[in-house]
Order: structure tokens, then sequence, then C-alpha cells
């Protein structure tokens, strides 16, 4: 007689802020649940990302499934779950094999938290951390957690399939591709598996939406890849890890026909019809990728399926006419990896890519109606103010300031485990000191966290530190007020006209309507005036000094002709969470800011 399946469990991990350090920006900081965002809004607007899903792992469940494994995928953030609810939920399935999924760095501190409670409550399950954090600093892990069994690097597929077996006792662990453990002689790492036929692989299960749903929220957006890989190398990316030693396979297409069959299957099965494409490049490369895109168009507009679809692509990939398809079938939303309006920063980057590419690119976009979201990064911490300088005069030229997330453009590069970005970080500032871990302490696993992960990587040019201590002060604070403060407020004031017919109401919505257009034209202005400003200090030799008055005035300037009464006043009784200065409550890029008016 059979014995019972194995019981896997495939954790998406919730994120835990770094929030002691001031300059970071707010988005990264202000964690606030979906169910939060849900309660707060009028509308999604153009935002994809809001419900986001973990495709990674959803592959993965399908994957174990379609061999007979019982499966439990836990997106703890999607769920609501904080650390003490998703270590329950995992105790009352009693996983043999727990897996955990690391995107990145802010959520290291409760995946870790969770399998070490899991390890300890069952000892027996084999615990394996896997995604592009983990691949990153596998020997790290496991030198540091002996609660980490293993860690899958790269792609999972081949290797959960295959560690499945291993945990049952159908092979051995020698002969699970991808994977990192211990041996009496250290950490072994074994070969990666051979890159996977993207059309073997069986759709990802939809867990995530259907856990959304159960809840009573909405679903904005599923997440779908019509390809994996990307041929580019630049710095700060981790994809060049994950693709790291293939020498085949490092940019991989789907067929059109079955990614439309996936998107008319959750059209049908769940309602959703906007799509966050979550290609590393979108467009892919060269005629063969041209092709495809036209057929993936073709498909949609043959079936008649009206759906949007949001996408992030390279500026050298770019083919007009390919283009205006995609436009016809439902591609309503792009985001350009511009990075820079420096031509130096683009090359340390090793981008690949021109400033004069980056500016035709927003031209065309703008020509097709695509709605532009600006990837821009605004600094590093080698940048001098001339490379600053130049990406503010790109914004300026190209009006990046007008999309419907300008405060996006507050941005600074984040030095990603694994990545070109910080083994140059290692080699010119020295490596990370970690500082001794108790895993059973909170605070203790949070210092080793924010170590591990590059948290502190402080500006080299006094003056740019200066300029982005004051800019990202300001802008923290208008994200606070966007984010936090305004979307419950606009929620009421349109029941109250709606119900009532209040002119009153009626008329501070369109003040706040009128504030949210002109943020971006008055960000731009900022930048512009501390730019100025720190160049002036550092031509005269001086040290920099009251960046941050220069700022404060600034934008007490902008709001007065807005709010002439004031707006914490026109705000009253203060909301919590309004605060005029850097280090306000912040929020990750998973839950970017929705549209409210």
């Amino acid at each position: 007689m059979p014995g019972a399946p194995l019981r896997v469990a495939l954790v998406g991990p919730r994120e835990d802020p770094f929030a002691d350090d001031p300059d970071r920006e707010h988005r990264e900081r202000m964690l606030r649940s979906f169910e939060e965002i849900c309660r707060d809004i009028v509308t999604f607007g153009t935002d994809y990302t809001l419900s986001r899903e973990f495709l990674g792992i959803e592959y993965l469940a399908a994957t174990l499934r379609r061999e007979g494994r019982r499966v439990a995928v836990v997106g703890a953030g999607n769920e609501g779950l904080d650390d003490k609810a998703l270590i329950a939920r995992l105790a009352a399935f009693a996983p043999d094999l727990a897996g955990f999924s690391l995107l990145y760095d802010l959520q290291l501190k409760s995946a870790l938290t969770a399998a070490r409670t899991l390890k300890r409550a069952r000892p027996e399950t084999f615990i394996v951390f896997g995604g592009p954090l983990a691949s990153a600093i596998s020997a790290l892990l496991l030198d540091t957690f002996p609660f980490i069994d293993a860690v899958v690097e790269g792609e999972g597929e081949a290797a959960i399939a295959r560690l499945a077996d291993a945990v049952e006792g159908r092979c051995a662990l020698d002969a699970v591709p991808s994977l990192a453990r211990r041996s009496d002689g250290g950490i072994v790492k074994h070969n990666r598996a051979t890159p996977a036929d993207l059309d073997t692989l069986p759709h990802p299960a939809r867990d995530i939406i259907t856990a959304i749903r159960q809840r009573g929220l909405p679903v904005p957006s599923a997440y779908l890849t019509t390809s994996r890989g990307c041929k580019a190398f630049c710095t700060f990316c981790t994809v060049p890890n994950i693709v790291r030693g293939m020498k085949d396979g490092v940019y991989r297409m789907r067929d059109p026909r079955d990614v439309v069959d996936e998107i008319e299957a959750v059209t049908r099965d769940h309602g959703v019809t906007r799509f966050y494409m979550a290609d590393d490049n979108f467009l892919g490369y060269g005629e063969a990728s041209n092709r495809r895109m036209l057929a993936f168009a073709d498909e949609i507009l043959a079936r008649g399926l009206k759906i949007n679809f949001h996408a992030e692509c390279r500026v050298d990939s770019l083919v007009p006419e390919t283009l205006v398809r995609l436009r016809e079938a439902g591609f309503d939303q792009i985001l350009f990896g511009l990075e820079s309006g420096s031509a130096k920063t683009l090359k340390r980057w090793a981008k690949g890519q021109t400033v004069e590419e980056n500016e035709a690119a927003v031209a065309l976009a703008r020509e097709l109606k695509l709605d532009l979201m600006p990837s821009m990064i605004l600094l590093d911490w080698e940048s001098g103010l001339d490379e600053v300088e130049e990406s503010i005069g790109f914004i300026e030229r190209t009006r990046l300031w007008r999309s419907n997330q300008p405060l996006w453009l507050v941005n600074r590069l984040k030095v990603h485990c694994g990545t070109a970005a910080a083994r140059r970080y290692d080699n010119v500032r020295g490596k990370p000191d970690l500082p001794p871990v108790d895993a059973d302490d909170a605070d203790s696993l949070a210092r080793w966290c924010a170590a591990a992960t590059y948290q502190r990587t402080p500006i080299e040019n006094p003056h740019v530190a200066a300029f982005w201590s004051a800019l990202n002060g300001e802008a923290n604070r208008w994200s606070v007020l966007i984010d936090e403060v305004l979307p419950p407020l606009l929620k009421t004031l349109r029941e109250t006209s709606r119900d009532t017919g209040r002119d009153d109401a009626l008329a501070r919505i369109k003040r706040i309507a009128t504030f949210r257009r002109s943020v971006g034209g008055a960000l731009a202005g900022l930048m512009r005036r501390l730019v100025n400003a720190a160049r002036e200090q550092e031509n005269a030799g001086h040290r920099p000094d009251g960046l941050d008055v220069v700022a404060r005035r600034f934008v007490e300037g902008f709001e007065a002709e807005l709010f002439p009464e004031g707006l914490e006043t026109w705000l009253a009784p203060k909301p919590t969470g309004l605060v005029a200065m850097p280090g306000a409550a912040s929020r990750s890029a998973e839950a970017m800011p929705a549209e409210i008016g």
C-alpha cells in the first residue's frame, strides 16, 4: 500500500523593513499589508504590483503537484501573516520539506525566524532556501544557520523535484542538481541543472490569487512570464548571478500560444484581466524575439481577449512596429530600465546603452501613449555631483516627472548580494563586517541581516550625500502624505460628496487632485535647486551645509501656493504619520503608491 504523499511547504516570506537609516527611501520602510492598502484606497489606478504573486514558488508548486506531492503555498505578505501566524500555519501543515524563497533583502529576517522555529518544532523537516538572494549567499547561510539544510542556487524546478525524491529516500542528496549543502569536508555545491525548457513546465499554480480572494480582497493583477533570463550584465542586477555558468539558455522564450493559453485560463478561472509580465527583458533580443512578440500580440487579438499588461524592457530592444501591435493587444504600461542620464554612470553600471537611446525610448513611449514608469537610479555611493546634475538634466528634458509615480525618481543604487556592484564595493570598501548573531534574538538577527545585505553603503562625496539626504527627506514626507494620509481622506471625502453632495468635500477632492498633479514638477524643481546649491558649495571649497534648510523652504513655498492656510492646518486634525522630516514611516517596492485621483 503506497504511503502518504510527501508534504511540501513553499513559503514567500513577508518583508521586514530596515528602519534605522534616515536616508532610506520611504517605500522601503513603510510596509503596509495588502489588506490595509485595499481598505484605504479608492482605486488601484495604474499600479500593477500591489497584489504581488510569488510566481517562483507557484511554478515549484505546479511542478511538485504534477508528481503527486501535497503542496502548501504560503505568501505571508499576501495573506497578512506575521511571523507568529506564519509559523503556526507551517506547524499545522507539518511539512516533510519546507522551502523559503528569498527574492531580496527585506525577506531575509522573516525567513530565518520562521525556518529556525519550524526546525525546532519539527527537526525531521528538511529546510531549503532558494531565490536570488539565497543563491548569492548560500555558503554564508549554511555556515551561519545550522537549521538550514541546503540552498538551491539558480532555477528551482529540477532541483526541488529531485530534492523531494531525496527526502523520500528515492535518491541520494548527491543526485540533486543546483544544491549547496554541508558535507564532512565543508560546503559542497552541485552542478547547476540544465536550463529548463520553458514549454515543458506546467503553468504556475495560482494559490496566491486564491488566498487573496478567500480573504475577500480584490486581485488587481496576476503575474506571468513569457521568457526567462537576460543577456545584459548590469552591475547592480541579480539576474547575472542566476544565469551564472549557463553555456546555453541564458535567455529563453516560451511559445506565444502557450503564454496566451495561460492568460486565458487565469482570466477564466480567476477573473483577472490585468497582467504584470515579470520577464527580466520582455521584448528580448533580435529577430527571433521580435517574431515571438508579434505572434504573442496576434494570438491575443485572434482570441478576442480584453486584457491589459505591464512589462519591463531594455531601451535597446525596441521595435516601433512591434510595440504598435502589442499596444493593440493590451500593452498599456512600460517600465524602461533607463537608470541614469549620465554617460559616465551608465558605463560604470555596464548598462550597454546610451543617454540618447534613453531619450529616444521615452519619446517613443509617449508617441504610442504608453503609460511610462520611470526606472531611474539617481546616484550610487561613488557618484559625483556632475553625474547627478546630468541625470537631473535628463529628467528635465524628458519630463519624467510627469509620470504617475514621480517620487519613484528619488532612488539610489542598492548594493545587492552576488552582484558585480557588491564585488566592486567589497574591493574598494571591504566586505561587510558581520556581527555575531543569535538567531533567537530579534535585534541580533536584524543587525546581522542588515550587515550581510549591504544596508549601509555611505556615499563618498559629502556634497552628494548632503544633496541626497535633503532630497530624500522631503520626498519621504510627500510619500507618507500620498501613500498613507491622503488615500483614506480621499475615500472619506468621496463617500461624503456622494451621500450628501457637499460642496466643501468636492472642493477638497479637487485640491488633493491638484496637489498630486503638481508634485512631479515640484520634485524636479527641488532636485534642481538642491544640486545647484550643492555645486555652489563644492566649487567654493565649502563643506556642505544647510541643504536641508534649502529643501524645506522650497517645499514650504510650493505647498503654500496650494494650501495658503498651511498643509497640516488644511489636513487638521493632524493625521498620524504626516512627518515633516526625513525618516518617516515607509513601505517596500512591492507596495508602491496607488492612484488616488
